[in-house]
């Protein structure tokens, strides 16, 4: 499917940041610990975190817009230090819910039941859980005028991890560790290492037109596997020829019909199943947000964030005539269903 700008920007919000987060890829997991200056700990589950340099050791990370209070960034910039921690398997559960919504007097240590490690005096905790952590100092808040995220950069001044982790020539063994990495917001994947390439040199580049392997070792390269043991069919050069009878051509164009037929069908199942799903939450969320008046069938209403942008209320007045943040414009049909007016 080819998807622009104005699908995306007509997406259900939940449907579009799931989508959009996950079309990035795999991305790394950490938790980031940080202390405000009354010694209250706080300790957040993040997928931005990057590598800018070696020279200084300078890591980054991206900070949600600061629409409520950010309880990490607000102790980042109180106390101009935090932790980043790596997330394994092992505690993988309790660091995913280190994302809800507790209360600032709330430790998510306490909360998640998760270790407070401290490093002389510095001020902000690490995950004893943790096989890799890092304690940085913060260098710059840089913020994306785009949409009000935040681009915050420290400086590595301690390195805590387990001694079997690094390789002779520098690599951190991840798979070792049980690192886990994430797609979209909640769909959790392994660290599995495949293979090791040397460093790309003008000088030393290979030839791609040459084939790897003869024409007679089975190797699939999207596995990187070699896979003879698993195909129905011989695959040495002693193997009985296969030859193609006419039935088999029969067969062989009735099954690509076939598979066309069904995977047709297969997509139009994928959209119906969107499209119910996206229909779905938009009425979830009419029916969730506040309402001081009983909808007519029929009329068009628009739904607006409030001053706080806490709640979501519905308005018979229109978008152009004050300045609240419209959601978008609905109709309620003959069934009690919220239809978006385009």
């Amino acid at each position: 499917m080819t998807i622009n700008s104005n699908d995306i920007l007509h997406w259900e919000d939940k449907y579009r940041i799931r989508f959009i987060n996950s079309i990035s890829g795999y991305k790394s997991v950490h938790l980031i610990g940080t202390q405000n200056a009354q010694g209250q700990t706080n300790l957040a589950i993040f997928n931005s975190v990057v590598h800018l340099g070696a020279s200084p050791p300078l890591i980054g990370f991206v900070m949600r817009p600061l629409t409520v209070e950010r309880h990490t960034y607000r102790n980042i910039l109180a106390m101009e230090c935090f932790t980043i921690n790596h997330v394994h398997k092992s505690f993988l559960k309790q660091a995913h819910y280190t994302s809800a919504k507790f209360a600032d007097t709330e430790s998510e240590f306490t909360t998640c039941h998760l270790t407070e490690e401290r490093v002389g005096q510095f001020a902000a905790p690490f995950v004893a859980e943790s096989k890799i952590k890092l304690g940085l100092r913060l260098k710059e808040d840089i913020t994306v005028r785009e949409n009000g995220t935040h681009f915050m950069i420290g400086e590595i001044v301690h390195i805590l991890i387990d001694d079997d982790l690094a390789e002779p020539d520098g690599q951190l063994d991840l798979e070792r560790a049980n690192d886990v990495c994430v797609t979209g917001l909640n769909q959790y994947s392994s660290v599995s290492k495949f293979i090791k390439l040397p460093a790309a040199k003008v000088t030393e580049m290979p030839d791609f037109k040459t084939k790897e392997r003869a024409d007679n070792v089975v190797f699939d390269k999207d596995t990187q596997r070699y896979n003879a043991n698993l195909l129905p069919y011989g695959t040495n050069i002693g193997a009985p020829r296969i030859e193609a009878t006419g039935v088999s051509t029969w067969k062989n164009s009735s099954i690509s019909s076939f598979n066309h037929t069904f995977q047709n069908k297969i997509e139009n199942l994928k959209n119906t199943y969107k499209q119910l799903i996206n229909e779905y939450e938009v009425n979830q969320m009419l029916y969730q947000c506040k309402l001081n008046f009983e909808p007519l069938v029929g009329q068009t209403y628009h739904l607006y964030f409030d001053t706080n942008k806490d709640e979501k209320f519905l308005s018979l007045i229109p978008p152009d005539s004050w300045r609240m943040e419209h959601v978008g414009s609905f109709k309620l049909n003959h069934e009690k269903l919220w239809e978006k007016v385009v």
